[in-house]
């Protein structure tokens, strides 16, 4: 007859290793992907990537991040497509090399609502592996002006004496301006940004000039063609 201490030893054994298995069962199913939604404007769950407008070049990308999963292989999160509702008339959604991007030229004004499904995809198999997860997007399209620039950044490269602007906007051909805020200085007038694959909405404007600022930085003011103003702080020269 087994002692009650060898009972409760061997007891004890089987839970750790019933609850082991149940934490390897759990962390081999991850949670389903999620899109970035850095770049867009969202509100309960629900995000905005325009505005764009009718008859100017449109572009965004879409990225998902996610875990891995299965036994074979690391996994790639991947949005696979629109799964309900509609993209704006002349939008088409699709691939650039590794990115998924919307693009096109919209024809129709209004606000356009529709679910994307996202994924990770075995590198191994090919397969999907594990839950799926959806979000809930919009693309606004105006009628000539309509516009939200997100910049993210400015940074003057003492080695080419070369100022950039980094950020993100859809409307793809809008023409910026850049200038000192303090004293009205043009730095870059009505410049299109630099052109780069994949096309997604990326913002980059380039353009050889001295450093505009005191040594300790200066704010500049960032504008387009359609209206949008935004200002940014350019700091200390990158050697």
């Amino acid at each position: 007859m087994r002692s009650p201490l060898k009972l409760l030893l061997i007891t004890g054994s089987l839970v750790a290793a019933s609850l082991g298995a149940a934490t390897s069962a759990a962390a081999a199913t991850p949670a389903p992907p999620t899109l970035i939604t850095t770049n867009f404007a969202c509100s309960n769950g629900v995000c905005e990537m325009g505005p764009g407008n009718v008859g100017m070049s449109f572009a965004t990308g879409l990225d998902a991040a996610g875990q891995q999963c299965g036994t074979e292989g690391g996994t790639n999160p991947e949005v696979m497509g629109v799964t309900s509702g509609s993209l704006p008339p002349g939008l088409q959604f699709g691939g650039q090399s590794t990115a998924t991007n919307i693009t096109g030229t919209p024809t129709k004004a209004g606000t356009y609502s529709f679910a994307v499904q996202l994924a990770n995809v075995n590198f191994a198999s090919g397969q999907i592996c594990g839950p799926t997860g959806t979000q809930q997007l919009t693309i606004t399209v105006g009628t000539g002006s309509s516009d939200r620039a997100v910049i993210k950044g400015a940074s003057w490269n003492g080695h080419t004496g070369t100022l950039a602007i980094s950020g993100y906007d859809v409307n793809i051909s809008a023409l910026w301006s850049v200038s000192v805020t303090s004293t009205g200085r043009v730095l870059i007038s009505n410049q299109p940004r630099t052109a780069y694959y994949p096309i997604d909405g990326s913002l980059v404007v380039r353009k050889g000039t001295g450093y505009p600022c005191p040594l300790g930085g200066c704010d500049l003011t960032v504008t387009n063609n359609l209206g949008s103003s935004v200002t940014v702080f350019l700091g200390k020269p990158i050697y």
